[in-house]
């Protein structure tokens, strides 16, 4: 398949993350922005959760579940918000008796879009996905290009697992690696994919490509400019600008499509600035320009955990860590304001409960036993303080090239933040991150260890936390800049701009801005985010598949009977015959808590015509055929040695060579054969 081939699975992918929030924002009475920037985090929440649903009823997933769910959820939207309707025109009902948090009540006001918002978001996001498909081409490759990565394996199996089984439940998905004990793994990004793969019939790779393309240059996006919109007010040049300015971070999106790889990370913090808008709009610090009010922020925020939780818990705590510093602002601002009314209560009541909520997230961080496991990672530093500084300075995080231009817009932003109350709490925020990314990459000690153990330690996933902020951050910059710069425009003319001229200037004026930062950087860096994405998509194809193995797997895939089940050394490489060929293998990760059956056949499978314990075990996982091929994946890993059951099959009984290439060589087991019963007649 071709790059041109696959835009029809692109929109298809892109159309999930999307359509059915954008339906039930829609029923809800959302508009504009506010409708298409919270459609992908509630598109995500949905289908994650119908999957969930679907598997303790028992029933197989797929598309009309979670169309019917879309419908169902959209369908109770329009009721409370017609119920609401109706109680709001009731003469004997004032408005603040009902809510005081209701839109229109004091101090939650809300305003409507700019005019020209849409079209401006319409320009914005047609640029973003221009430039996020080009720096995807570039990076990688083929559009079936495979991640050579550990963790992608496990990604491409459990879409495999969907598919093959129905159930998309997160709850039960760790049952891939956990043979007969179902546990939970965050499900949404296989979910996502899967269901790209049943509405369009592309394989496994293509579809897992083209999602993480519609989760980079749309999902992203569109959750940066909801939380634009309601920190900055109606303006048009925000969802011009917003968007572009969303690829211009190397660390994210483009360093977790490729590091791990850690596409569940990609899937839940392109979600987080939606979650993000939600936080502030509850605390009223949309300033009353809001695209919704506190009740919108309370419904948003809670689809917000079902989506973030089942894409990744590590976005859960990116939220609330990053929620910590609008809630202090919020709590700052309502005690400067009522303590010269000698009005303490509220004050100190609000102070007590942000320093209560920063000190559980430090407690839940350092010594939650939910942690533990994550905790004991341990990613080494790898730089000095001050390159750590200087990384988080240029954005130039593990070590990838600086740059300069978004990075001196963060700061001009950060600038123009601190003089708002709806932005000021940006910098705290991403100051905080930075901070964390600073202890990954150059301290090993127990503070360490306690503040960074809920992103494994990791400085590439504490890292992708910061442009969460920097483009808010960014855009701001760029934003006050060109105000700025019309402002002068208006004074070289003899009198300032009148207010209705000064608005329709704006969206020229930040598309001439915007227009020269991308040629100004060369599409933000698109050459580096390419090579970037290259390193895991393009490097020597031996690190998993040798050549002619890709082949070999897919003409496997065709000769095998629908029933066969294949065991195969993981880290060969033949593990992916389950993704790209949906035939079940016995071991679908390089490694598990496999059964006892399975670990005799993992031990001792060639010894099937001479060890009498070997064919019960076989029979009872299975497995009807073997792969013999040498290891080629992380060689010098000792785990990738403990198959010795499944090496040597070429030089023992028992064994029928079916098919060979690539250096594999497929073998159906003729020890474990029932013997036919002898005629009587």
């Amino acid at each position: 398949m071709t790059w041109l081939a696959a835009v029809p699975v692109g929109l298809i992918a892109t159309a999930w993350c999307v359509l059915p929030g954008a339906i039930i924002g829609r029923a809800a009475g959302w508009r504009g922005i506010a409708c298409w920037g919270a459609a992908p985090l509630v598109s995500i929440g949905v289908i994650a959760t119908s999957a969930v649903v679907a598997s303790r009823l028992g029933a197989a997933w797929g598309p009309w579940q979670v169309a019917v769910a879309s419908l169902a959820v959209a369908g109770g939207a329009l009721a409370v918000r017609l119920l609401i309707t109706r109680a709001l025109r009731s003469p004997s009902a004032s408005l603040a008796t009902l809510s005081p948090g209701l839109p229109g009540a004091t101090g939650d006001r809300t305003a409507p879009d700019d005019r020209y918002s849409s079209p401006a978001l319409l320009v914005g996001m047609v640029v973003t996905v221009a430039i996020g498909w080009l720096t995807v081409v570039l990076g990688f490759g083929p559009v079936d290009s495979i991640s050579a990565t550990y963790d992608a394996v496990h990604h491409y199996s459990a879409v495999a697992w969907i598919l093959h089984t129905g159930d998309g439940s997160s709850l039960t998905l760790g049952g891939l690696t956990n043979p007969g004990h179902p546990v939970a793994y965050p499900a949404a990004w296989h979910d996502l994919v899967a269901l790209v793969v049943m509405t369009s019939g592309a394989t496994i790779p293509v579809a897992s490509n083209l999602v993480a393309i519609a989760v980079a240059a749309v999902a992203w996006p569109l959750s940066c400019v909801l939380l634009v919109r309601q920190i900055i007010g109606p303006s048009a040049g925000a969802p011009l600008v917003t968007p572009v300015l969303a690829t211009a971070f190397t660390a994210m999106p483009w360093m977790v499509m490729t590091w791990g790889v850690l596409w569940p990370n990609l899937l839940g913090l392109a979600l987080v600035p939606a979650g993000l808008a939600a936080v502030v709009s509850v605390l009223g610090l949309a300033d009353g320009r809001g695209a919704f009010g506190r009740p919108g922020g309370v419904a948003l925020g809670l689809l917000a955990v079902p989506a973030l939780g089942f894409a990744h818990p590590n976005a859960v705590v990116s939220l609330v860590v990053l929620g910590l510093s609008p809630l202090l602002w919020a709590a700052v601002r309502l005690s400067l304001r009522q303590f010269p009314t000698c009005r303490y209560v509220m004050p100190v009541a609000a102070v007590a409960g942000a320093v209560a909520a920063v000190a559980a997230t430090g407690w839940f961080l350092a010594s939650s036993p939910v942690l533990d496991s994550v905790r004991s990672f341990d990613w080494p530093a790898f730089t000095d303080t001050d390159g750590a500084l200087l990384g988080v300075l240029w954005n130039a995080m593990n070590e990838r090239p600086e740059l300069w231009v978004i990075s001196v817009l963060v700061v001009v932003g950060a600038v123009f933040a601190v003089r708002r109350a709806s932005t000021g709490w940006l910098v705290p925020a991403h100051l905080t991150s930075g901070f964390l990314y600073l202890l990954a990459a150059s301290r090993e000690d127990e503070l360490t260890t306690a503040l960074t153990g809920a992103w494994y330690n990791d400085s590439y996933r504490i890292s992708a936390v910061v442009p969460v902020t920097g483009v808010p951050l960014a855009a701001v910059g760029v934003l006050g800049s060109t105000g700025l710069l019309i402002s002068w425009a208006g004074r070289l003319r003899g009198s300032p701009f009148p207010p209705g001229r000064t608005r329709f200037l704006v969206v020229p004026a930040t598309a001439v801005v915007t227009a020269g930062l991308v040629l100004a950087s060369d599409g933000f860096r698109i050459g580096v985010h390419a090579i970037t994405l290259a390193a895991t998509y393009q490097r020597d194809a031996t690190t998993m598949l040798a050549p002619g193995q890709r082949d070999f797997l897919e003409s496997a895939g065709r000769l095998l009977p629908a029933d066969a089940v294949v065991a195969a050394n993981p880290w060969t490489g033949n593990v992916l015959l389950f993704p790209l060929t949906e035939h079940d293998v016995t071991f679908p990760h390089m490694s598990g808590n496999w059964t006892p059956d399975q670990r005799v056949v993992q031990e001792r499978l060639r010894d099937a015509a001479s060890d009498p314990t070997v064919c019960p075990a076989a029979r009872a996982a299975g497995v009807t055929h073997v792969i013999d091929a040498p290891v080629s994946f992380w060689p010098d890993d000792a785990r990738s040695h403990s198959y010795p059951g499944l090496a040597g099959i070429g030089e023992v009984p028992g064994f029928e060579p079916v098919l060979s290439g690539g250096g594999s060589t497929l073998y159906r087991i003729t020890a474990c054969d029932r013997p036919r019963a002898r005629s009587t007649g």
